[in-house]
Order: structure tokens, then C-alpha cells, then sequence
């Protein structure tokens, strides 16, 4: 099976110096391949930034400082994204070592294979950019999958705990992935590798009618964050986008 979009838009990550979230800049490609510049766009993560820090969260940055926790996040993320390229080259048959990693990674990257051992998902695409036009953000979903004759999204955390947050970004990628796409999305999925349980992982599974419900809170918060730096405008007009150059000479 592949996943078929109804247009083709190209949607690329926007150059920027703003902390907290990602841009994304996006064309739409007619049949003459004839690109439209749509703009540039919020990401779902950026948008998320504005939904309620937990007291949880709050309590650990106080007590690690300001700067010190900042630093745990950044080495969360490159760790993340090592566990990341490490199921990339799972799911293209490549064979990976455990001296590559650390124990951490390792664990995490074991986890990953069990729970695709258990369930033996189809994979039909990965890494897709999304957009969507009405609702008005942009971005990547890890993976498109079919499980028991079922169209899952599939998003992998190797966070500690699922944060509520990402319920609601799963949700926003299903939504952009129905727009895009005639799939019909019947499940939003987090895979949290390395859980302390007898698997070693968590699979939690949003029915559709659940993350359709958790999509309409995410709206909510999006107008949130939108109010909170664009005032009563619709959509962003100034969003701190870069035009660099290619390259650069004297």
C-alpha cells in the first residue's frame, strides 16, 4: 500500500534563531510543476509550547536551575534523535551495534524491536512533512503504519513518561494526515521506548474518536498561542523567518 496526496505541496523546516519550536515553509507544486508559495508556518510543537506547564515540570526546573535544566533538555534531545536515526536504519534492515551507544540508547533501541516483534506493523511511509490549510500548522510525523488491518500514526518517544501534550500532537498529525491523504486514520499512537515495565515499552493507542476529541483541544491551544503572539490575527504575519544565502563571498 502507499500513501497517495491529494496535492503536492513541498514543505521544508524554515531557518530561524527563535528557541521553543520550529517553522515551516511550504509550496504547493501544480501539474506543470509550478510552485505557490503558501508561507511559512508554526510547528505543531511551537503551538504546544502554549499549553499549561505541569507543576511536576515546574518543581524540577526550580530545583535544577534555570540554565542547568535547559542543558538536560538539549542532551535529552541529541539522545533522542540518536534513538531516532537508530530505528531509521531498523526499519531499512540495517544491523546496529551496541557500541554505537550508550547503555540508555541501547535499552531503548531493544524495546523498539520488541514491540515490532509483537506487532508486526506494515510500514507505509516515514519522516512525512505535514501541513494543514485549515488548521493552520505544519509538521513531521515518524511514521505512517498499518497494524491488524488498521491505518495507525505512529509517533516514538523516548521521553520518561508520556506528557499530555503529546496526545494532543498526535492527535494534530492524524488530523493533517486525513487532510492530506484519503486515509482514514484509526488510531494515533505513542510508542514510549524504554518504559519500566515486563515489555520494556508502552504502546498507547487514541481511538479515533478519542484523538478527534483531544484534535479539538489542540485547536483550543493553538488559538492560545496564536493570541498570545500575534494579538486577534488569524494567522502570522511576521513569523522570525531567516532569507539567507546559498552561499556567502567577499
Amino acid at each position: 500500500m502507499e500513501i497517495k496526496f491529494k496535492k503536492n505541496y513541498r514543505i521544508e523546516l524554515a531557518k530561524t534563531l527563535a528557541s521553543g519550536g520550529h517553522w515551516y515553509s511550504v509550496w504547493l507544486k501544480n501539474k506543470k510543476g509550478k510552485e505557490k508559495f503558501l508561507g511559512h508556518w508554526p510547528s505543531v510543537t511551537l503551538l504546544l509550547s502554549a499549553y499549561p506547564t505541569s507543576e511536576q515540570l515546574i518543581k524540577w526546573v526550580a530545583t535544577q536551575g534555570f540554565h542547568e535544566s535547559r542543558e538536560i533538555r538539549d542532551e535529552a534531545g541529541r539522545r533522542g534523535t540518536r534513538i531516532h536515526l537508530g530505528i531509521m536504519g531498523l526499519l531499512d534492515e540495517y544491523e546496529l551495534e551496541e557500541k554505537n551507544y550508550t547503555t540508555e540508547e541501547w535499552h531503548k533501541l531493544d524495546s523498539f524491536v520488541k514491540w515490532h516483534h509483537e506487532y508486526n506493523p506494515e510500514i507505509l511511509a516515514v519522516e512525512i512533512p505535514v501541513f494543514s490549510k485549515k488548521g493552520r500548522y505544519a509538521g513531521r510525523v515518524d511514521c505512517v503504519a498499518k497494524i491488524n488491518g488498521q491505518i495507525h500514526l505512529l509517533d516514538w518517544k523516548s521521553s520518561r513518561s508520556i506528557h499530555e501534550s503529546a496526545t494532543l500532537q498526535v492527535a494534530a498529525y492524524s488530523n493533517a494526515i486525513e487532510e492530506m491523504t484519503d486515509l482514514k486514520v484509526e488510531n494515533a499512537a505513542i510508542l514510549q521506548m524504554g518504559a519500566q515495565n515486563k515489555n520494556g515499552y508502552r504502546f498507547v493507542l487514541y481511538p479515533r474518536e478519542d484523538w478527534k476529541a483531544r484534535y479539538k483541544v489542540f485547536e483550543n491551544v493553538r488559538d492560545t498561542w496564536i493570541h498570545d503572539n500575534y494579538g486577534s490575527r488569524k494567522n502570522p504575519k511576521d513569523p522570525p523567518v531567516l532569507e539567507l544565502p546559498e552561499s556567502l563571498k567577499l
